[in-house]
Order: structure tokens, then C-alpha cells, then sequence
């Protein structure tokens, strides 16, 4: 029996590949809806949408960072147990 069986992720939790990709997914939504606010002429207050911009760039980036590490740990990983 592999040393490794007690290490596999529940079906019932999302990956953290999933959870990354999820979060730049919701990134590049929230951008895209704001990017039409700022270009609709018809909108006179822009401040909502240009201070949400930076958040959705924080969200971006914070979905790369769980992508990032879970790449490492899972090379670490690899690298323990080979």
C-alpha cells in the first residue's frame, strides 16, 4: 500500500487549482462588468468601477498565488516521496 493514500483530497473539496481558477475567473468577470460601466457614457459616477478594478486585479492575482503554491507543494511533494 502506498505511503501516499491518506494524502489524496476528499471528492468533496474543491482542488486548489480549481479554487485559483475560480477566483481569476471571477476576477475577469467583475473586470469585464466594470470595464462596461466605465465605457457606458451614460454612467456619470465612474468611482465605483475604477476603485473595483483594483480589486479585481487583487482577486487575479490572489487565485495565481493558490495556483503558484500549489504547484510547489505538490513538487515538494514529489520530491519527498520519490
Amino acid at each position: 500500500m502506498s505511503s501516499m493514500t491518506g494524502i489524496v483530497p476528499s471528492a468533496a473539496l474543491p482542488g486548489a487549482t480549481g479554487s485559483g481558477l475560480a477566483a481569476i475567473a471571477a476576477g475577469n468577470q467583475q473586470l469585464s462588468a466594470d470595464a462596461a460601466q466605465i465605457a457606458d457614457p451614460a454612467n456619470g459616477n465612474l468611482v465605483g468601477p475604477l476603485t473595483d478594478l483594483s480589486q479585481s486585479k487583487v482577486l487575479a492575482e490572489a487565485g495565481a498565488a493558490v495556483i503558484r503554491a500549489s504547484n510547489q507543494m505538490l513538487g515538494t511533494l514529489l520530491d519527498t516521496f520519490a
